[in-house]
């Protein structure tokens, strides 16, 4: 056994630098007690040099310092590179090639005439077109979202058979990938999918209808499937929050004869408040910026996060200044977004008060 120990590490420089590893933590730390705890302290020295260092209020900071420089890499660091774009124009996605343009991809996105050329300017028109289909699929699909993932939240709430199995069946869309459930929906609402036959076959409709291209249909499903798709992340929010309203407040509601429609209206909404306001803001927020799941249904009109996505030019032909565009109306949405953000953070705040 001795022989193969020395057989698999010869050649092998690993176990001397993990020897002179223990043996500095040794002399560094100077471990006290018992050999084992010796033998732990000299491998996690660099914990132990970090701890003394920082003491212990600091050294939490130190473990989150890992976490905190990649989410600055990943999303800080692109909002910096936004702006420059914004303010810059051309094809190049390098900052040496793009020369300073100022506030002129402002005005190609939302001047009546094009700087450029001085001819109409039809920038505008697609941007504010897009503007006003995603403010009609918010206004209708937001509502409809708290609407039913409340009714599904007191519905699982309750004492019922099965409650675990549908919780489950609710939650399950939530982790399919948004590629699947257009995938998955697009077989049935295509022109010959699983609705256009069954309803031909009750003899409700004579013909197929392509239910996503349609303009008379298009928006009805868009709002049913992304509403359909994301349930079930709000209806586990208002779930931990119906559990956290207190039992004792229903028992005696019961013992003075209260019925479940004004105990609904007396007790569990008001003190569901806070949590229905998270909800409706999160709601908010991921509707402006739904673009999944509406991307792999192909539906006819365009939100605000396509629009951006197309006039980038990472689908169709790049154009001379649509990076500097996009860039632009993205800074215009997430200045959306920030508003809902601090509104929600208001109300939360004043609610508490």
């Amino acid at each position: 056994m001795l022989e193969a120990l020395s057989n698999a590490f010869s050649g092998n420089s690993w176990p001397v630098a993990f020897i002179i590893y223990l043996v500095l933590g040794w002399v560094l730390v100077r471990p006290k007690g018992r050999i084992g705890g010796q033998l732990m302290s000299a491998l996690g020295w660099p914990i132990e040099i970090a701890q003394r260092l920082s003491g212990a209020t600091g050294l939490p900071y130190i473990f989150l310092l890992p976490n905190m420089i990649i989410f600055g890499l990943f999303t800080f660091s692109p909002l910096f590179i936004n702006i420059g774009f914004s303010v810059t124009e051309g094809q190049s996605i390098l900052f040496e090639n793009r020369p300073y343009a100022g506030l002129d991809n402002a005005r190609r996105l939302l001047a009546e005439t094009q700087i450029d050329t001085g001819a109409l300017n039809r920038e505008d028109d697609k941007f504010l077109q897009a503007v006003a289909d995603t403010f009609i699929f918010v206004i209708f699909q937001v509502p409809i979202m708290v609407f039913f993932a409340l009714c599904t939240a007191l519905a699982l709430n309750r004492e019922i058979i099965g409650r675990a199995f549908w919780r489950s069946v609710f939650f399950y869309p939530v982790m399919l990938s948004p590629v699947v459930v257009g995938f998955l929906w697009t077989l049935i609402l295509k022109r010959q999918g699983v609705l256009s036959i069954t309803l031909m076959n009750w003899g409700i409709i004579d013909e197929p209808i392509q239910w996503l291209t349609d303009p008379s249909w298009t928006m009805f499903w868009s709002v049913a499937v992304y509403t359909w798709a994301h349930l079930g992340f709000y209806m586990l929010i208002l779930l931990a929050g119906l559990q956290a309203i207190p039992k004792d407040l229903y028992e005696a509601a019961r013992m003075d004869g209260t019925n479940e429609w004004r105990m609904l209206r007396r007790i569990t909404l008001p003190l569901l408040m806070p949590t229905l306001l998270v909800v409706t803001i999160l709601s908010l927020v991921k509707a402006f910026q739904a673009f999944e799941e509406l991307y792999a249904l192909n539906v006819r009109w365009i939100s605000l996060v396509a629009y951006i996505f197309e006039t980038s030019g990472l689908r169709g032909q790049p154009t001379a200044n649509g990076l500097g565009i996009a860039a632009t109306a993205s800074l215009l949405v997430a200045l959306v977004l920030i508003l809902l953000s601090l509104l929600q953070i208001y109300l939360t705040s004043r609610q508490s008060k």
